[in-house]
């Protein structure tokens, strides 16, 4: 909250100080009012389950956008949604807040904080007018370990035959919350229930852009380092110690003989597009693929999302297909730490067996597929209705989901059905 008042002090002195009149600033802004429940106790996605919630889609924001001169420009966006760093509070945060500057038609440089440019959705994902699904597909839309930054972008812009190609350079840090959930928790040492990690994020990348007659294709590489903001260090893999014979367990946690590393080094390459195929029908796409830098951690994955939508009149009804898997040796590990018990006759057995179980969540695999069928009915040019049912099924396992006390989520299905309105002014 305070930096985000910061934030809009320090844009409202830059435009005081450029003189910007009042003929030259736009307000605009976007919301969504968004139910969706389950036919699970656990959650989904943080917030779904069997009694509903308010809390997973719905959202409110405003925006500003100042022209300082012809070549000039400066915007912010204030979002209103649930907490980044809490499951149980809504608190502000600003979106956006940057300058830039257009020498001319075909370069732009942006500083301040921005999106990174990776999904098709990147710019809009939180302006639910923009897209026809009830939300954007979960598994390819949790893959990056932050979607803002802090820094700079460069825009390069071609026109090629009857589009425009562009290429867009970024680079930037930021500090996000990394969220995990222990099932049982340990007494005396780890609280059951979501765990939050500030972590330290510096971005870049570069990605491709071709628009043509309202298609859009996309690649892009994007490399990410992150640190762990309190100081300590990440642990490479779980280390099978063996302090008795025929007795062994997991340990996850940093101290003498870990493999340890001050930094967690990513690559993420992504491809998509989104293109008409006639007939009113549309094509949309996005694939993924995360691997860390020599490190035996359960993020090495690939996501993807297929889906078919078409507009008559009002309707856009739509179908989509998406998966996101850890690697399969990945998930081999979280099976076999998850699987690991130490006999009730070892000391402290029960804190040990525990110790595993949160041992085995912290490595965060992912094994899921969902189907989605919903419409998408257009009230006004700036409001939608929407309506969803969408299947998960869960495989080996997945960090999306927060698995019940005592047990997992293996081999089981979540039926969610959405509904939400979305708007512009």
């Amino acid at each position: 909250m305070k930096r985000s008042v910061r934030l809009l002090l320090s844009l409202s002195l830059v435009l005081a100080a450029a003189g910007v009149r009042a003929a030259d600033v736009t307000v605009s802004g976007f919301g969504t009012l968004g139910y969706a429940i389950s036919d699970k106790p656990y959650s989904y996605q943080r917030y779904i389950d069997e009694q509903g919630t308010f809390d997973r889609d719905s959202r409110l924001a405003v925006q500003v956008d100042a022209a300082l001169s012809r070549r000039w420009s400066a915007t912010a966006q204030l979002k209103f949604a649930p907490d980044e760093d809490s499951d149980s509070r809504w608190a502000p945060r600003l979106s956006w807040g940057f300058l830039s500057w257009r020498p001319d038609d075909d370069w732009l440089l942006r500083v301040g904080k921005l999106r990174i440019p990776m999904y098709l959705g990147a710019e809009s994902m939180d302006v639910g007018v923009s897209f026809d699904y009830a939300r954007l597909p979960i598994e390819v839309y949790s893959i990056a370990p932050t979607l803002d930054f802090t820094g700079a972008s460069v825009t390069r812009s071609w026109d090629v035959g009857r589009g425009e190609l562009s290429v867009d350079g970024y680079w930037g840090k930021t500090r996000s919350n990394w969220r995990q959930y222990a099932r049982d928790g340990v007494p005396g040492y780890l609280a059951a229930g979501p765990v939050f990690a500030s972590i330290d994020v510096v971005a870049r990348g570069l990605a491709l852009t071709y628009r043509s007659d309202g298609d859009q294709y996309r690649i892009g590489v994007h490399e990410a380092s992150s640190k762990l903001a309190d100081g300590t260090n990440w642990v490479d893999r779980p280390v099978l110690i063996s302090p008795l014979p025929g007795v062994a367990y997991y340990n996850l946690l940093p101290g003498p003989g870990m493999p340890e590393r001050r930094t967690m080094d990513m690559v993420i390459a992504n491809a998509a597009m989104d293109v008409g195929l006639g007939r009113r029908v549309r094509l949309g796409a996005e694939y993924a693929v995360r691997q860390l830098k020599d490190m035996d951690r359960g993020v090495n994955s690939s996501a993807g999302y297929v889906s078919l939508r078409r507009r008559s009149g009002a309707w856009t009804p739509y179908v989509y297909y998406a998966w996101l898997r850890s690697d399969q040796d990945m998930i081999d590990l979280y099976h076999a730490v998850n699987g690991n018990r130490v006999p009730a006759w070892v000391p402290q057995a029960d804190l040990i067996n525990l110790s595993q179980r949160a041992t085995a969540d912290g490595l965060e695999i992912h094994d899921q597929q969902t189907w989605a069928v919903g419409s998408a009915y257009a009230l006004t040019p700036s409001s939608k209705l929407k309506a969803e049912w969408a299947r998960t099924r869960v495989g080996s396992g997945s960090s999306l989901v927060d698995a019940p006390a005592g047990s997992d989520v293996r081999f089981q299905s979540i039926n969610v059905f959405s509904l939400s309105y979305s708007f512009v002014f």
